[in-house]
């Protein structure tokens, strides 16, 4: 298994030449694309943003991505995209976020179709083993590709830490399917999903990076790059390190480290072109701004404290929030990964298997991760909420916003 990744500069905005470069240093495409093939090119478009934010994929990208997959003949082409539909927010139109980023005039001018992910016709797949998800529908248009190009952008993220390529492949299931992922653990069901349809060459679109909580311009991250490698996983290491963040942290890439044998540390990568080190950059997790906005709260995080713990706790403190019980919170004291030391408090909750050295020392939720409710219901016993009104109002808010954002799910 080749795992090099190569960082490029994208001198003065050249990125076609950028994107050139980086797929040549990273062992390029040719071995992958025959006159047969079937291409899907794959940026993340999760909502409709504009190129250059950092939030989506810059169609520029897009386009040097597809003219040089254009270059080695294939049979078809398609860019392919379907909008986010997370358990906790809106969904978007689709449609409206090709038109926004550019990505439909690069379609029009290459002359290459463009595919709706979320309205395309699907198959349900059975994937097994699997960590949480056994099944799920697929657009058929993935399905029938032979090669996938995933050309994710460099962001960290608020469940995940970072959203790069192997989140990116979200996108290929349709509509409000997505929330499954969520429902089933978001970390875990990523690298199901990647089992049977993860990328077979990845372009990091990393020319403007997005931090935080994603807010435009604050929180874009200017970087100048473009990373290209055969190996997803590899790529994503790579990724959250130029971002100041340890791949060990992020728990769908320690699990796919896992299913493929191989060591999480982004030192095993042979990074090639520009170093790792003299772009790096601290970005913040969307996870360390939301807890910021809580400072009523102390979370106390040991170094193996990852994204499973640390998503199923924004779940439940904004649903806390939300019913009406932020004073409650105050003084409430969360642990997570391997805290060695714990003072005792009135007001503690214990979340995980990392942490459960503690678990006699307050109230505690059990599991790696712990399931949502659980979570939820941990922190309500610790500071006197009523779980059950906490309950009501999270599905009592996820069935308005999912009534509201059915309509753009199926444009």
């Amino acid at each position: 298994m080749q795992r090099t990744v190569a960082i490029v500069r994208a001198e003065d905005g050249a990125l076609d030449a950028a994107v050139r470069r980086a797929v040549d240093l990273a062992g390029g495409i040719a071995h992958l694309i025959t006159s047969s093939s079937r291409v899907l090119v794959k940026p993340n478009l999760w909502s409709p943003q504009r190129s250059g934010t950092g939030s989506v994929t810059d169609a520029r990208v897009t386009e040097a991505v597809t003219r040089l997959v254009l270059d080695h003949g294939p049979a078809h082409v398609v860019i392919g995209e379907g909008c986010g539909a997370g358990y906790d927010t809106r969904g978007w139109s689709t449609e409206e976020a090709f038109l926004t980023s550019g990505t439909r005039e690069v379609a029009e001018r290459l002359g290459v179709p463009l595919c709706n992910l979320n309205t395309d016709d699907f198959d349900e797949v059975t994937i097994d083993p699997a960590l949480v998800m056994d099944r799920v529908r697929i657009a058929r248009t993935v399905l029938g590709s032979d090669v996938i190009v995933s050309v994710p952008v460099l962001k960290s993220h608020i469940r995940t830490h970072v959203s790069l390529s192997l989140k990116n492949m979200k996108g290929v299931i349709p509509g409000a399917e997505k929330r499954k992922t969520h429902r089933l653990g978001l970390d875990q069901a990523i690298v199901d999903l990647n089992s049977i349809v993860g990328p077979h060459f990845v372009v990091l679109d990393a020319t403007m990076g997005m931090q935080g909580l994603w807010d435009y311009p604050a929180d874009s991250v200017p970087m100048g790059l473009v990373l290209a490698g055969t190996h997803a996983l590899s790529v994503d290491c790579v990724g959250a390190t130029l971002m100041g963040i340890d791949p060990g942290q992020v728990l769908h890439l320690r699990h796919m480290a896992e299913r493929e044998g191989l060591s999480i540390d982004s030192g095993d990568v042979n990074v090639v072109g520009e170093s790792v080190e003299s772009h790096r950059r601290p970005f913040k997790t969307g996870f360390e701004v939301f807890r910021d906005r809580f400072p009523q709260v102390t979370i106390l995080q040991g170094q193996s404290a990852c994204t499973g713990c640390t998503s199923e706790l924004v779940t439940a403190l904004r649903y806390l929030d939300k019913a009406g019980y932020s004073p409650e919170m105050d003084g409430l004291c969360v642990v997570i990964g391997d805290v060695e030391t714990v003072s005792a408090v009135p007001r503690l909750a214990v979340l995980g298997r990392c942490a459960a050295a503690h678990a006699a020392s307050g109230v505690y939720a059990q599991g790696c991760p712990p399931r949502e409710e659980e979570v939820l219901k941990a922190l309500c016993q610790a500071c006197g909420a009523d779980a059950a009104r906490v309950l009501q109002a999270r599905d009592q808010a996820r069935e308005e916003l999912w009534r509201d954002s059915a309509r753009a799910l199926e444009s």
